[in-house]
């Protein structure tokens, strides 16, 4: 399972969006993705028990994927739900809308023949790359639900590079109801070709914190707010407060990989239109000369100002306007 180490800057900012185990309340603001696919598995050893659970694998991967769509922000996304073995389309391509993918996650069927049903995985992800995944608004997200047989037909890992190399900005995520070695390291592998996320179906359950780690994983784009990193008036200068919160981040970002960040900044009302966007502007220069400084890569990392047109608080009052004078990180 893969491991989010960004998530221990918590201890040092404020996040954007809250983490919550109810309904209520969004996963998150900020959408990770365009356009997701879930494609999954429906062959015969989907109708067996789970040798470890002792559950039929389809109901525990139904169950999964009901828990994942309560929790999917309504974002915008344009999103379906498909099979192979054989190719069924249960939702055809749309906005998101989660009573319209519960549907069609309840039309998944749980009984039907075991033997004689083989699973060709491979060309299942091959056919359905060809009339769905090579088009797909980009960045886009396939999320494999299977037990990761394949007994026919062409090579899965191979399929899903041909994906990727069709549509570069796809990734595939993978809910896992494998009880088999072979099968596992057969899912993992797909997922492991663009950094994607392996959940196991049994751990996917309602109200689980596993499925707020998944849905964050797949769908959601983290917002973290340095509210640390604020500014004196009319500065651009970073502080010794400050640099302690960015030291952390740069630690924290070579541990990820160097992601792309982008640099917002922001001031509080006083002073011209023009000035201000101006400020903002070397505020979030500042921020970025910085995080170089400590070693970052120049290139994944982006500036913009919004000078005073994005107050967070109130500029009416002294502690609000301090509080205006600000950088935000976004990662993408």
């Amino acid at each position: 399972m893969k491991r989010f180490t960004l998530m221990t800057l918590v201890s040092l900012m404020l996040v954007a969006f809250a983490v919550t185990a109810t309904a209520a309340q969004p996963i998150c603001q900020s959408a990770k993705i365009k356009s997701f696919d879930f494609l999954v598995d429906d062959s015969g050893s989907m109708m067996m028990p789970h040798k470890r659970a002792g559950q039929i694998k389809m109901i525990m991967a139904r169950t999964a994927l009901l828990a994942v769509n309560e929790r999917i922000p309504e974002l915008g996304y344009t999103g379906s739900v498909r099979t192979f073995a054989p190719n069924r389309q249960l939702v055809a391509q749309q906005t998101y809308n989660r009573g319209a993918f519960a549907a069609g996650f309840n039309r998944l069927r749980d009984t039907g023949e075991v033997f004689g049903r083989l699973t060709p995985m491979g060309d299942g992800i091959a056919a359905w790359t060809k009339s769905v995944y090579a088009s797909l608004p980009a960045p886009a997200a396939v999320i494999l639900v299977s037990d990761g047989e394949n007994n026919r037909g062409s090579d899965p890992l191979a399929a899903a590079r041909a994906a990727i190399a069709a549509n570069p900005d796809l990734t595939f995520h993978v809910i896992s109801v494998a009880d088999t070695k072979e099968g596992q390291a057969t899912l993992d592998s797909i997922a492991k070709l663009k950094n994607g996320t392996t959940m196991l179906a049994e751990n996917l359950v309602p109200r689980s914190a596993h499925v707020d780690e998944f849905v964050r994983a797949v769908f959601c784009g983290a917002r973290i707010v340095l509210r640390s990193v604020q500014f004196a008036f009319d500065s651009a200068v970073i502080n010794r407060e400050s640099a302690a919160v960015l030291d952390e981040l740069a630690n924290i970002l070579r541990k990820e990989g160097n992601p792309a960040i982008m640099i917002s900044g922001h001031t509080c009302n006083i002073g011209s239109a023009a000035y201000n966007q101006g400020l903002s502007e070397r505020r979030s220069a500042a921020v970025k000369a910085y995080l170089v400084k400590q070693g970052l890569p120049a290139n994944n990392i982006n500036t913009r100002g919004f000078g005073l047109t994005q107050p967070k608080f109130d500029n009416s009052t002294e502690e609000g306007r301090r509080l205006n004078r600000r950088a935000e990180i976004d990662f993408r």
